[in-house]
């Protein structure tokens, strides 16, 4: 009885063409593991950017009872603006009044803020209107 002949292992060839598949499958989880971190990123900053603006806008809505605003745009003096204690911003906000819009008696506050990173440039605006009354 001749128990080498009975053996059955894997060729050489073999072994090569799955270590060939198993590095293409490697590398397509990696690259979908960074797009996913930089994915993560953006929405983090988008978030950090939507309270900036938020926290503008409650700052105004709050004063719009007793005073009306300057119509005209104003970056903030603030800019650029780190929004956390890592220092992982750059934000930069920015507001605008407009009078009379959409209707008499109103006015209409747009604060905006900007970034850039490694996508390009990116932008949150929030939009509010205030009414006045005529007296």
């Amino acid at each position: 009885m001749n128990l080498v002949k009975d053996r059955r292992g894997f060729s050489l060839l073999e072994v090569l063409l799955a270590m060939c598949l198993l590095s293409v499958a490697m590398m397509a989880l990696a690259s979908l593991q960074s797009r996913g971190i930089r994915a993560n990123d953006l929405a983090n900053r988008t978030t950090q950017a939507l309270n900036l603006t938020q926290i503008k806008m409650e700052e105004y809505i709050h004063r719009s009872r007793t005073e009306t605003f300057a119509e005209g745009t104003t970056n903030d003096p603030e800019n650029p603006i780190n929004s956390t204690e890592t220092g992982a911003g750059n934000f930069y906000r920015s507001w605008r009044f407009q009078d009379d819009t959409p209707v008499p008696n109103a006015q209409t506050i747009t604060v905006t803020v900007t970034w850039n990173d490694i996508m390009g440039q990116h932008d949150v605006i929030l939009n509010n209107i205030i009414t006045f009354d005529s007296h």
